[in-house]
Order: structure tokens, then sequence, then C-alpha cells
């Protein structure tokens, strides 16, 4: 079947069928339409050559998403939101994950593909995704001077976090970080930081222990801080991944949650909601992350003169039950 099968079934131009199905038809075809084209299309099981779209627009309309670990729900709901938002302007999202260590190859691999853009959410961005000559990029999570980015508000989050334990009557609130120095853990542990100064109390190194990104690793990193004397009442945690992890040590120690300690996650993965207790975290529009990255990179590769170089996602702190006030002794 070919276009021309399509226009003769739908009784329109070819010109109208390749518009509507290359997405370019909104606002130039009429919707009824560009029904009548996508149901003759489905009907006579027609589908666009990408190839020979690809030679003649010099677009192949898919673009790639890398993320550093699939097996973490937040990039899961991610892709899913750049998906959605790429099917709306006829584009395709190709996810790659980086976590055994290939990065590098798979990025090159989707860029010799002839990917459009690529949209880069992992803890150290590939070199082969910000070599010269490449397609757009934009980073999430990851500010950046030199290229476009889409970040959480990650100082307003930790704010809130803070906000909340100080007003619960903590004093000793430790940080259980994600032993990765990268500009997203670095930003959380200084609006840590700046918040226990605020308060007049100093953010001292027995309050800080790293961990990999693991619940197992966190267990371990947790039962290290928990046992420290005096005790941290309150532990703000990274990522909900490592609030787990600590649950886990806590109830290995014979301490309860929130009673002894309470925890604050970041995330709002849908463990949160699990885990027992319930995580208060910080939360954030997961989906809209991956639609607002694509929309931004939709813009780059059109070429817009107002294509945006930094954008924002607010963040905000949902309270459950890992959170009271502290011990009276």
């Amino acid at each position: 079947m070919t276009s021309i099968d399509v226009a003769q079934r739908a009784g329109v131009s070819q010109s109208t069928v390749s518009l509507v199905l290359s997405g370019k038809g909104e606002g130039r075809v009429a919707a009824a339409t560009a029904d009548a084209v996508r149901t003759a299309a489905t009907e006579l099981g027609y589908h666009p050559n990408a190839a020979a779209r690809t030679l003649k627009s010099g677009l192949s309309h898919t673009v790639g998403l890398v993320v550093p670990d699939i097996t973490n729900p937040v990039f899961g709901l991610v892709l899913r939101g750049a998906q959605q938002a790429a099917t709306a302007a006829g584009y395709t999202v190709i996810l790659v994950d980086v976590a055994r260590g290939d990065g590098e190859e798979s990025v090159r691999a989707l860029r010799a593909a002839f990917v459009d853009g690529l949209l880069v959410f992992a803890i150290a961005p590939p070199a082969a995704a910000l070599g010269p000559g490449g397609p757009p990029v934009v980073l999430m999570d990851m500010p950046a001077t030199d290229l476009p980015s889409v970040t959480l508000d990650l100082k307003g989050g930790v704010h809130a976090a803070m906000e909340h334990l100080l007003g619960l009557g903590h004093r000793r609130i430790a940080h259980l970080r994600a032993d990765v120095p990268t500009p997203t853990f670095v930003a959380r542990a200084n609006a840590w930081a700046r918040a226990l100064l605020d308060a007049g109390i100093d953010p001292a190194d027995d309050l800080i222990v790293g961990s990999l990104f693991s619940h197992t690793a966190a267990r371990v990193a947790g039962r290290d801080l928990l046992q420290r004397s005096p005790r941290p009442t309150a532990v703000l945690c990274d990522d909900d991944v490592l609030a787990a992890g600590l649950l886990l040590a806590a109830r290995d120690l014979g301490l309860t949650v929130p009673g002894d300690v309470s925890v604050v996650g970041f995330d709002d993965m849908p463990l949160a909601e699990m885990v027992t207790p319930p995580l208060t975290t910080v939360a954030f529009d997961v989906p809209l992350f991956g639609t607002r990255a694509f929309e931004v990179l939709l813009a780059h590769i059109r070429g817009d003169a107002d294509a945006p170089r930094s954008t924002w996602l607010a963040t905000r702190l949902v309270i459950r039950e890992s959170t009271a006030p502290p011990p009276t002794s």
C-alpha cells in the first residue's frame, strides 16, 4: 500500500495524506479530513516509509531518552510523559539505559541512527551525547550553562522538607545523601546545610552519610547513621529508595519510625505509599517532567527563536506517616 492508495480511499490529495501522517496537519487540514485519512490508513494497513521520510525531510522524527537506571520507577514515568508529548507531535522516543556502563556505545549508536535530538537524564551525561556535531541535547535535572535544561526546584523542595521537620521540633536532622557528586545532589546537600544554618544549627559531618543507589546500600549506611551518638531524630534522604533502606535499618536496630526517628524521602515514587510507614516525601509531577523536556527539545530541533534554555518544574512536600515530633528522651 502507498500514500496514493490512502488518498484515493479518503478522497483527498496525496499531499494531504502526507501532512496528516507526518503530524504537520494541525491547523492546515480540517479535523474531519484528518480523521478520514487516518481511518483509511488503518483500514489499508498503510505505514509511512520512515527511511524515505528521513531522506526527504532530513528528520527521523525520533529522539533518544538516556536514563541511568530503567529499574527505577521514576524513569519509566518520565518516559511515559515524554512519549505522550512525542506521539502528539509525530515523534517516537527511543530509551537507552546506561546503568551497565555501556552508555557511550549506546548513545553513539543513537546518533549514528540520525535521531533528531537527545534527552539526557543520566547521573553523568555520556560524552558521546555532548560531542560536537550532534543533534540538539536537553539535560534533565542537570542545570548547565551551555546546554538547554529542565530542572527541578530542588531548593524549594528541600526547604519545604526541612521547614516541616524543624517545625515539628527536630534539631538533629541528618542527611542520607546519594554518593554521587553531580549538580542535582550537590544542590540538595547545599539546601540541607543552608536550612540548618538558617535555624542556627551546625550541619556537622556526623549528620552526613553517603550511599549508593540501592535500598541494600542505604540499609547499611542507615545502620551506621542511626548508631551515632547522639542519634539523629530525623533524616532527609536524597530519594525514596534510600529512604526505604533507612526504614529497614531502623527496623534492624529495633527503632520505630516516626517514634524514634522521622524519615523524609524525595521523588514520591509509588513505593512511598507502599512502605511501612508511608513516606513523607518531596514530590513532583514525574510524567510532566518528561513532557516538558520533550517540548523544550522539540523547540530546539525546530530552531525556534524563543526556544527556552532553562525550564524549572515545581516540587511540593507530601506529608504522610513517617514524620512526627522528636522523642522526648
